[in-house]
């Protein structure tokens, strides 16, 4: 099974991914602070971490990615950074610390799976979508 650790400070977003990639049968954690998620990160060993780049505490999620990489559980584990902004000096930032993909709120879950399979490097199955009526366009 394939576990996922997700920081976002907003409630909605956290609710949203992990809807989305329970739908697809993935094991996630949720955490609302850069604290929080690093006592996910020091306690489970993580396929792929979603991380929210500006946080409401002043914080930002490229701290996770540092304090981990210092930690020595998960240093190797995939990140992909999500958020509202979109600037270049961000990602690049982001790309030093090795994360793999940036995605762009607001995202749709369909792009937000073909991200995680991608960086994952599984082949990403598009009649998945069919059997979880949130994903339903009719």
């Amino acid at each position: 099974m394939i576990k996922i650790l997700i920081l976002d400070d907003a409630k909605v977003i956290r609710a949203l991914l992990r809807l989305t990639l329970e739908s697809d049968g993935i094991y996630c954690n949720e955490a609302a602070t850069v604290e929080e998620a690093l006592q996910f990160a020091l306690q489970t060993e993580y396929d792929l971490m979603i991380i929210d780049y500006m946080l409401e505490d002043g914080h930002n999620g490229l701290e996770l990615v540092q304090s981990i990489k210092s930690q020595g559980k998960n240093i190797d584990t995939p990140c992909v950074m999500l958020s509202a902004e979109d600037g270049n000096e961000c990602k690049l930032d982001a790309m030093d610390l090795g994360v793999k993909a940036w995605l762009k709120k607001p995202f749709a879950p369909t792009s937000l799976l073909k991200i995680v399979y991608k960086v994952l490097g599984k082949d990403y199955q598009i009649q998945n979508l069919e059997k979880h009526s949130m994903h339903h366009h009719d």
